[in-house]
């Protein structure tokens, strides 16, 4: 096991490592990209706070894997699809000895915790198995629940308009603080709702959810329109709400995504979810987007049959993992 000081060396061997991953040997619409990855990689090496660890065949002094970590906030954040070890080697035990070095070496740093995400195409199930299996070995709990993001082809959906009686919606006219306190009525107002959200701190803590506001209306995820800010209004009463944003990627098709969605509970099932998605296409039509994207938990099976009936398609699904040291 060593640790790698020289960005150009250590992507050559980030780059051998990667090559039985399905992103990597082949481009996926909406998945990693191995350009972008390759620029995060160099970007990242070297900076404070992160490490490049590197395992070697005893006999053979041959790379087995590689295993980048960098250190935010009081956690060290493994990199995407990382330990990555050929598949003729993951036997071998070389995974877990990255891990077991990257703890160790977190530990020195006075870090209390580590993390790693899991994105798995909807298509290939089978994928991240042998990473979800080493994660748990060494010591990973699930945490929070398994997210489902689903995708839209605003070229070919077919979407079915319900008209809803005396229903407006209206963009603008509403604070950072009036879609907070929205936030929290349409996703912590039921038993129902807490058990699908309650877990989820952007939207349970005020404060977290305040800064994701913040920064989508400040543009740090993409441009975010006025119009991107929709509110439900059945008569003179708010009933829900809609936000979006339009990221810029040189990597991906010009696409917008449905960040927060949510109606009042008393105004369920009329139709109003429905409506505001449609509003939130047509929106991103304007603005040339040619795909809509969305993520929502597994367990929110409502949700998941709207964002199916407003022509998305599940296209990954999403695992958190956490250690603490």
């Amino acid at each position: 096991m060593e640790r790698v000081h020289s960005a150009k060396e250590y992507l050559e061997y980030w780059k051998s490592a990667m090559a039985d991953i399905h992103w990597f040997k082949k481009r996926r619409l909406f998945d990693y990209n191995r350009d972008e990855m390759i620029e995060d990689v160099t970007r990242e090496f070297g900076s404070p706070g992160s490490i490049g660890l590197v395992a070697r065949s005893q006999e053979s002094g041959e790379v087995l894997g590689v295993l980048g970590v960098t250190i935010r906030g009081n956690a060290g954040v493994f990199g995407r699809w990382e330990p990555a070890v050929r598949l003729k080697w993951r036997s071998g035990g070389a995974g877990e000895a990255l891990v077991r070095e990257a703890f160790s070496w977190l530990r020195s740093k006075g870090v209390s915790r580590a993390t790693c995400v899991l994105r798995v195409p909807h298509s290939l199930p089978g994928s991240g198995e042998w990473h979800k299996a080493l994660y748990e070995g060494c010591g990973f709990e699930r945490v929070g629940l398994a997210g489902i993001m689903l995708l839209a082809d605003l070229r070919k959906a077919n979407i079915p308009v319900q008209r809803v009686r005396d229903l407006r919606v209206v963009d603008g006219g509403f604070s950072l603080e009036d879609f907070a306190d929205f936030t929290r009525r349409a996703y912590l107002s039921t038993p129902e709702d807490v058990a699908v959200h309650g877990k989820d701190p952007f939207v349970s803590i005020l404060g977290e959810n305040m800064r994701v506001l913040r920064a989508v209306k400040h543009g740090d995820y993409g441009s975010s329109a006025p119009e991107c800010w929709k509110v439900a209004m059945l008569g003179e009463e708010v009933a829900g709400f809609i936000i979006g944003f339009l990221p810029k990627s040189e990597y991906r098709p010009s696409h917008g995504v449905i960040a927060e969605l949510g109606v009042f509970p008393e105004f369920r099932r009329k139709g109003i979810a429905h409506s505001l998605v449609v509003e939130m296409l047509e929106c991103f039509r304007k603005y040339g987007c040619r795909y809509s994207y969305v993520g929502t938990p597994r367990s929110n099976e409502p949700a998941i049959r709207l964002y199916q009936k407003a022509g998305h398609e599940p296209v990954f699904q999403i695992v958190s993992f956490e250690k603490r040291l």
